[in-house]
């Protein structure tokens, strides 16, 4: 019943309570009086449809079966319990003296048979009222009174002493109050709805005005395809920043503003985008934190391969379910703003309401017409008042970043639901797979390279050529234009991997427009392979110096000596990959007779250290002893550290 309900609008669940209020058997004529509007109303017939279609009720004794809605309802309309669970806790004796105040004959009737005409006797209003005409004025006023005080279940005079304190014993010899044994007078909901007079309870029908401009859809979808567009530019941008090593993370969770500031400015975008960027990453998958920080998983590389409409897609569903909302306004409450802190409850709320703020705008929004966030909230408050109570004061700053979110992607695009968002809600994949090729433009797979030793990229570089250009240039712009700048520390970091002078000049032509590298590029490529490695640098962790050049290649051709990995260096030296105590212990244990130097070639000399225990502290000598000054007095203390120094 509780997930029906969430199917519901507010007029829809107002008929609902006001059902549960009157409990089986209540007709439409007398929900429409406890509602205030006429038997026939079209909107009351729609809302009673809908809750029927749900099995939320149906039809019963010449109305509806509605009493077990107190499952859901348990005080509907602040009403107290119902009749039939007061009268419950009442033995034989009692019910049946209430049954001849009532005239119900009680021949032939057990416990529960009687309960229910009882029931049946104060559901009828008229039955009621009449009997508390012929009570004293006095008690008619209190009784007027009761029926309009909110339901209070618990009592603290009754959880301090456990008894029941009836104080209006006319009432109560009538079954109008009765004593709760939370030491308060309970009345039922049958009697109370009978005595409000002219009460009518809360009935909206109308939802809640969307205020609407007009927009042209060309406008709108080309506004989508440039921020989809952007959106899959910035996560390639984001990942190359952090392919660059982990990002560290805080540990108590999450990613700091630091650290977030830092992936912002190295990736060319700013904060916003990148918190967004970061959470799509983490929520799809494509990350993977560990005890060293967070990195790029090997999910990302098949997802840096998929086309740019599959992306797009990916990116989407996972938005529609991700356990947080970035771009939300900060709450008052936050005391950081730090990224990837998820709590489970949130995501479920977010998920509700992401789909109920997209569902909405395409039902309200006709095309050409666009609205704003500011009334956006109230109208989902109608469309779905379960939903939207589970991000209760939350709610605005939801709709606020669901909104900003939806733009980024272009699902919304000013103000209104653009193709791709419609066809999401469809649920038709083909479509859907169709509207995202349309607005998104192919990754460029060339550069144009200019003379001034700069790549340009007009749009989003393929994972091929944006590898290739961040391995042989420096990033300057990842936003608009995509910009790289050659130089002798890039090309040099090419070489570093691998590359050879004529392999990556090969590749960059592959990739220039027209197949054109200005000859700046190419003598710098020439100029830096020519010095590159006339130095060249080779790890050792010693060497073995000898005027004896014979010994030195016996020891360099000994098998047991070959886990030092021995290189010549020159006829009287020989390099170790060892440190100089592991190579000393490996050529005695050969039966050599090596001496170990220092840096500055004098004898390294090697005394055993012999383990004694530790002589007894001694105090020391009284002349040696300083004053201490009086830490009272601070003039003190500063004579005493400056006669000290």
């Amino acid at each position: 019943m509780a997930a029906a309900c969430a199917l519901l609008t507010l007029p829809q669940l107002q008929v609902g309570e006001a059902a549960a209020a009157l409990g089986d058997g209540c007709t439409t004529a007398r929900l429409a009086t406890l509602l205030g509007v006429p038997e026939g109303d079209a909107d009351l017939a729609a809302a009673l449809r809908r809750l029927t279609e749900l099995a939320l009720i149906w039809p019963h004794a010449d109305g509806f079966a509605a009493a077990h809605l107190s499952a859901v309802w348990p005080h509907p309309l602040n009403l107290g319990p119902g009749a039939a669970e007061l009268l419950n806790i009442q033995n034989m004796t009692e019910l049946r003296r209430l049954a001849k105040v009532y005239g119900i004959p009680v021949t032939g009737r057990g416990k529960d048979e009687l309960i229910v005409a009882l029931v049946g006797w104060l559901a009828r209003p008229e039955n009621v009222r009449r009997l508390v005409a012929q009570a004293p004025a006095d008690v008619r006023a209190r009784l007027a009174a009761l029926a309009l005080r909110p339901a209070q279940p618990v009592h603290l005079r009754g959880i301090m002493f456990g008894s029941a304190g009836v104080t209006l014993p006319w009432a109560a010899e009538r079954g109008l109050v009765v004593g709760s044994v939370w030491g308060v007078e309970e009345m039922s909901r049958e009697v109370a709805l009978a005595l409000r007079e002219g009460y009518v309870a809360a009935f909206d029908p109308q939802p809640p005005a969307v205020p609407t401009t007009l927009v042209t859809p060309e406008d709108a979808e080309r506004e989508a395809a440039a921020a989809a567009s952007e959106t899959l530019a910035a996560i390639t941008a984001v990942a190359g920043t952090m392919s660059g090593g982990p990002v560290s993370l805080l540990k108590t969770g999450g990613l700091g503003v630091r650290e977030l500031r830092r992936i912002a400015k190295s990736s060319g975008q700013d904060e916003d985008r990148a918190r967004l960027t970061i959470e799509l990453l983490a929520a799809g998958g494509l990350t993977e934190a560990s005890d060293i920080g967070l990195a790029l998983s090997v999910a990302y590389d098949e997802f840096a391969a998929a086309e740019p409409e599959d992306q797009m897609v990916d990116i989407v569903q996972t938005w529609l379910t991700m356990p947080a909302c970035p771009l939300a306004p900060a709450d008052s409450t936050a005391v950081s703003s730090r990224a990837l802190y998820w709590d489970e409850g949130e995501e479920m709320t977010l998920t509700a309401l992401r789909a109920l703020t997209l569902r909405t705008l395409a039902h309200v929004l006709p095309e050409g017409h666009a609205t704003g966030p500011g009334t956006l909230a109230d109208r989902l408050a109608w469309q779905s008042p379960v939903l939207t109570d589970q991000a209760d004061e939350d709610l605005h700053r939801y709709v606020t970043g669901i909104w900003r979110e939806a733009h980024q992607l272009g699902l919304l695009a000013h103000g209104t639901a653009t193709s791709l968002c419609r066809s999401l809600l469809t649920g038709d994949a083909d479509a859907t797979h169709r509207h995202a090729q349309a607005m998104l433009p192919r990754p460029r797979d060339t550069v144009l390279l200019p003379n001034d030793l700069t790549a340009v990229v007009t749009g989003t570089p393929s994972a091929n050529l944006l590898a290739l250009l961040d391995s042989t240039a420096t990033p300057e712009s990842r936003s608009g234009a995509w910009t790289w700048r050659f130089s002798p520390a890039s090309i040099r970091g090419a070489l570093d991997a691998g590359s050879t002078p004529a392999d990556l000049l090969a590749r960059i032509t592959d990739v220039a427009e027209g197949g054109h590298v200005p000859q700046t590029l190419t003598y710098l490529v020439n100029d830096v392979a020519r010095r590159y490695g006339r130095v060249q640098v080779r790890p050792a962790g010693c060497c073995l110096c000898s005027d004896d050049e014979t010994l030195l290649t016996e020891i360099l051709n000994t098998r047991s000596l070959q886990a030092l990995h021995l290189v010549r260096l020159a006829p009287t030296v020989l390099a170790s990959a060892k440190s100089q105590a592991e190579t000393l212990a490996a050529l005695r244990a050969a039966g050599h007779a090596p001496a170990g130097l220092r840096l500055d070639g004098s004898p390294a000399i090697e005394i055993p250290q012999r383990r004694r225990a530790n002589p007894p502290p001694t105090a020391p000598d009284s002349d040696d002893l300083v004053p201490l000054p009086r830490l009272s007095d601070p003039a003190d203390v500063a004579r005493t550290l400056l006669g000290n120094r």
